[in-house]
């Protein structure tokens, strides 16, 4: 397994801790957002253990978080912030594959870039660390 493919796995789970982090902190307005990142963020960690024939269990994330997370904003925050550097995570993947794992990683740089601007990152011409 590669250390991008590493860094993409660890990359989900932090998105996953994340979400359930910020979730109960959300308005009513972005639930459904959060709720589409939640499943795409699941959907995306089983394909990647599947490539790398991994099964375990989640490890420690509990790093990704900046700081408290005790209003609507700082769980947008979070939220920005975590899918911004999953996407530059996903663009270093894709610079190591080929074919439909390029594509895949190509796509999900994109949809993770999406997400963190729609929780209020400014938006970035290539996804950086």
């Amino acid at each position: 397994m590669t250390s991008s493919l590493t860094a993409a796995i660890v990359g989900e789970q932090a998105a996953l801790y994340a979400y359930g982090v910020a979730g109960p902190h959300l308005g009513a307005a972005d639930r459904d957002m959060a709720l589409g990142g939640l499943a795409a963020h699941r959907a995306r960690i089983l394909v990647l253990r599947e490539r790398a024939n991994d099964a375990s269990e989640p490890g420690a994330v509990g790093g990704y978080l900046t700081g408290p997370v005790e209003t609507p904003d700082q769980a947008r925050a979070l939220l920005a912030g975590v899918e911004a550097r999953l996407a530059a995570t996903y663009a270093d993947l894709a610079g190591e594959c080929t074919g439909a794992d390029r594509t895949e990683s190509v796509l999900a740089a994109c949809e993770c870039s999406a997400r963190a601007i729609g929780w209020g990152a400014p938006p970035e011409a290539f996804p950086g660390r």
